[in-house]
């Protein structure tokens, strides 16, 4: 019960609870895809989550827990998980393609190494895994219950919101000495994969480039299928024999 340690018991046990849930709530999506009932369950999963991104982030700037070097809402996760609460209100494409390619390109990474001191009794901790968790769960459902199937233009677009957000953070970062989107001089608290990017400022163009693959890379198999589709002969046609 007391500090959180990555790959440990406690970590394995949210992951677990975290995939499940996901699968819970796809399996229920695909079943019940069009109906009221499906309607209100996805409008009550985005109002609760818009109401816990209001809490978790005024519980940050409280007096008593402000500190401008962590508690501004300037994370990758405060913009995904947002979008996520976005998405289930109101499926706007832009928030579908920001929470699909930052969700799942992006969050997944503070899933398995999370940047997080506090353990089970803290309120840090649970307002981390939901922030966290929720993005990449709604970026999934969204895939696999709701049929979202991103394009290259979604690709463009994440990437500039992505680009856009680079800008935004590391000139607070610069200006201020923070490390928002994890640009900044520090590194995280805990071992992650920035640990091996190298000495900043060279490692924000290595992140910047990382970015931007692995998020090519998530739009590569739905752009492979689209063509193969479109190479298909047509069944009304018959083929040469």
């Amino acid at each position: 019960m007391g500090a959180f340690r990555p790959f440990s018991p406690t970590h394995a046990a949210v992951l677990l609870l975290f995939a499940a849930a996901t699968a819970l709530l796809i399996r229920y999506g695909r079943r019940h895809r069009g109906t009221p009932a499906l309607l209100r369950l996805e409008r009550c999963l985005g109002w609760t989550l818009l109401l816990l991104w209001i809490v978790g982030n005024g519980w940050w700037l409280l007096p008593s827990r402000f500190d401008p070097a962590r508690s501004l809402p300037l994370q990758v996760c405060d913009v995904t998980s947002l979008a996520a609460a976005v998405v289930l209100l109101a499926p706007l494409r832009f928030a579908r393609a920001v929470l699909y390619f930052w969700g799942i390109g992006l969050s997944v990474q503070a899933l398995i190494t999370p940047d997080l001191g506090g353990g089970v009794a803290t309120v840090a901790f649970w307002l981390f895994w939901i922030a966290h968790a929720s993005a990449v769960a709604i970026a999934v459902y969204d895939v696999a219950a709701r049929g979202f199937r991103p394009t290259w233009r979604d690709y463009w677009v994440a990437a500039a919101a992505a680009a856009a957000y680079l800008v935004v953070v590391l000139a607070v970062n610069v200006a201020f000495g923070f490390n928002y989107g994890y640009v900044g001089r520090a590194k995280p608290g805990q071992p992650s994969l920035i640990d091996f990017l190298g000495p900043w400022p060279e490692r924000v163009a290595v992140i910047a480039a990382l970015v931007a693959a692995v998020m090519a890379l998530l739009a590569l198999p739905w752009e492979l299928v689209r063509r193969g589709r479109a190479r298909a002969p047509s069944a009304d046609v018959r083929p040469w024999v």
